[in-house]
């Protein structure tokens, strides 16, 4: 059973209600703490700030957490008093009694519509990518399995890695502290269906590859270490392997109703989103002709990576106000179950209405099962 210290999403009211905390403000003769009421505040709002800066991450020692919540506090010009220290780091000390399970082999069909693919490793602890490599197949778990002693699943690699013994011995390092901190590896395919066509191409796809392997460090952060993050194809964009399984092992869509309106909004692809969020996002501003709102309870299909997320019945049409000359409209409407069970978390491409690619307005009407140029 490994110790670790992990700050937790809930930290900032646990950290409000402490009673080491409520005592550290209220009381004037603690051991290292200012008998200034004001400075002990500032302390008090700085390591706040630092705590909430961090969460979600995960330390496996008492003195890289110590160091990467206050190094940079100063309590304004004071420090932070060990009383105050103490507190923080109780409350973020956690005992770890499982570790996470292994990952599974891919299924065979996602496998070979990869093909040869770069991917990356990243730590959850810090969001930071610690290994990239390449190969096909399950070449992406091949280092975790190594580092698990999951034998079975390593007979499954057509090869092992060329790496230098030293690279090995700190990647298999890096991937236990991982689990023995209670996470699990991320794993990343940057980009595949990678061909050795000409050099060009080759080079290209590599620097596409590394773009999507660096968009993928602090993309949140002030100042983000890539100004041309990828907007390419699927196939040159930083996906996990768990939406890769899902865009290639889902089945294509059964024929889709007559009338419906498709719509494409790509927030609805991020992990984690919830069906009302994905509501909000689907109700923007669409070019939908007469013939689409005329149609009483049009279906509304929602779309992301070539994948449906949701459908809805349009109950209503508003107008939405825009100073150019195209009028755009916004729907409401409601989940539709049944159409759901259908078409939910299966695969729609753009020759299921006729057309070669998505238009650029992000809406498609389809209202006859005529095709165009027929």
């Amino acid at each position: 059973m490994a110790t670790v210290w992990t700050v937790p999403i809930d930290i900032t009211p646990r950290w409000l209600a402490s009673p080491e905390v409520q005592t550290f403000l209220a009381s004037n003769d603690l051991a290292d703490a200012s008998p200034d009421p004001r400075v002990r505040l500032a302390q008090f709002a700085e390591v706040t700030t630092s705590l909430g800066r961090h969460v979600g991450r995960t330390f496996t020692s008492v003195q890289s957490a110590s160091a990467a919540l206050f190094d940079r506090t100063d309590g304004g010009g004071h420090g932070v008093p060990v009383a105050l220290r103490l507190a923080a780091l109780r409350l973020i000390v956690t005992a770890v009694h499982q570790t996470r399970p292994a990952p599974k082999p891919l299924p065979a069909r996602v496998a070979e519509q990869l093909g040869r693919y770069v991917y990356a490793l990243l730590d959850p602890r810090n969001r930071s990518v610690f290994y990239v490599g390449s190969g096909r197949g399950n070449r992406v778990f091949g280092h975790v399995w190594a580092a698990l002693e999951e034998n079975e699943s390593l007979r499954l690699l057509e090869r092992q890695e060329k790496d230098s013994s030293e690279s090995t011995a700190a990647t298999i390092g890096r991937i236990r502290d991982v689990y023995d901190s209670g996470h699990e590896v991320e794993h990343f395919i940057v980009a595949h269906r990678i061909t050795s066509a000409d050099d060009d191409r080759v080079a290209d796809e590599i620097g596409r590859a590394l773009v999507g392997v660096l968009g993928l460090i602090e993309p949140d952060t002030e100042f983000p270490g890539v100004t041309n993050p990828s907007d390419g194809p699927l196939e040159t964009t930083a996906a996990t392997v768990d939406d890769l399984v899902l865009q290639y092992a889902a089945e294509p869509v059964p024929d889709l109703p007559t009338p419906c309106f498709l719509v494409e909004v790509k927030g609805a692809a991020k992990r984690g989103t919830t069906p009302d969020e994905i509501y909000a996002m689907s109700r923007q501003s669409w070019a939908a002709g007469n013939a689409v709102r005329d149609s009483a309870k049009i279906p509304v299909i929602v779309f992301a990576d070539n994948i449906v997320r949701a459908v809805y019945r349009a109950e209503s049409w508003a107008m939405v106000p825009r100073s150019t000359d195209t009028t755009l409209w916004r729907f409401t409407g409601t989940a539709d179950p049944e159409l759901e069970a259908q078409y939910v978390n299966k695969r729609v491409t753009p020759d299921r209405v006729g057309l070669k690619k998505w238009p650029g307005s992000g809406s498609v009407s389809h209202l006859t099962h005529a095709r165009p140029g027929r």
